[in-house]
């Protein structure tokens, strides 16, 4: 099943739409995982998309906890030829909802089940259920402009992704940027990854690290992409950084997804009038995320203590930084040494 993406799934739901005969659903199988079964559907009327999730027996057969809430139902499905001997569930976007998170929503439950360890009806259930109340969540979350440290941190993550534009081209750098989606780090790329931390000339660079995995994971390597911005007239705002990113996205057929990773990301253009502040590079710099880096380890940390946040003083680290070069090159992003 790795590989499902959002475009995928919009391809699928475009080919049920057409409604043929009298049924309330149409299907199309998708995959399975371990025991578990999932489907594309539609149901009418109306034609709305939805992701089905079966499970053996009586496994989730009442909902198992899942939340009702904002952008997409979550319903049982009784159909006995489609599913016979087996618990369904589908989580069907609401007329209102907006169909590009709604994709974003289901291909992300898609990895996170693929993800999960233990392939038994019963842990593929509690991730099922732990990852669509962390979706409803954010469906019900009031959007309020972002702070000034948000913005800050946007836009390195979007100045990361440009760049990875320049080397991939947009289509498959989009697929890269994870940290909307729940992700540890905020780029997966190959085997290993890339957390971006941003912050502005004339003060010290403190990064909040906001839990153990995103520094000491099994992904490797590591690298840790210090963005340093100051205020210049000739800079960019956030609103012109989004607009140029557009653009590239939609030329490449893939801008449904950057909007949606956007909005996940706390971005809505009904607040750009919030973001005048025009920003440009004045460094950048990478830190490969080794054994001797110093970060907290859960090797290390007293196995009581389940949730870490804590800042890391960049500029007080004792190994040498890297140019951003080193860090894409060990990732196989440049293929000259620099």
């Amino acid at each position: 099943m790795t590989g499902w993406t959002e475009d995928g799934l919009l391809k699928s739901w475009r080919a049920l739409a057409k409604r043929d005969g009298e049924s309330d659903w149409q299907f199309v199988h998708l995959t399975d995982v371990g025991p578990v079964a999932i489907k594309a559907g539609c149901h009418f009327p109306g034609g709305r998309e939805a992701l089905l999730v079966s499970f053996p027996g009586t496994v989730l057969a009442d909902g198992g906890g899942l939340p009702e809430g904002k952008g997409f139902d979550v319903m049982p499905i009784k159909d006995t030829t489609q599913f016979a001997g087996r618990s369904a569930i589908g989580l069907v976007r609401r007329v209102e909802g907006s169909l590009d998170i709604f994709a974003v929503m289901a291909a992300d439950v898609l990895r996170a089940l693929d993800a999960t360890s233990a392939k038994t009806p019963q842990a593929l259930a509690k991730s099922l259920v732990g990852r669509v109340s962390e979706w409803q969540a954010f469906m019900a979350r009031k959007r309020r402009p972002m702070s000034p440290q948000s913005q800050i941190g946007l836009a390195g993550e979007l100045c990361f992704l440009d760049r990875l534009c320049d080397l991939l081209g947009a289509s498959e750098a989009v697929e890269l940027w994870k940290g909307p989606l729940h992700a540890a780090q905020d780029f997966h790329i190959g085997t290993g990854a890339v957390e971006v931390k941003s912050s502005m000339a004339g003060t010290a660079f403190l990064a909040r690290i906001n839990s153990l995995e995103q520094l000491d994971t099994e992904l490797a390597p590591l690298h840790l992409a210090a963005v340093r911005f100051e205020e210049a007239d000739d800079g960019l705002a956030l609103p012109e950084r989004v607009a140029a990113l557009r653009a590239r996205m939609s030329e490449a057929g893939v801008r449904r997804a950057l909007d949606a990773l956007l909005l996940l990301s706390g971005y809505d253009d009904e607040h750009a009038d919030h973001y005048r502040r025009r920003l440009r590079i004045a460094e950048t710099r990478s830190f490969a995320v080794g054994p001797d880096f110093p970060c907290l380890r859960r090797a290390t940390t007293p196995g009581p203590i389940r949730k870490v946040v804590y800042t890391l003083d960049l500029d007080a680290l004792g190994q040498p930084a890297q140019p951003l070069e080193e860090a894409l090159f060990s990732l196989g992003m440049i293929h000259h040494e620099p």
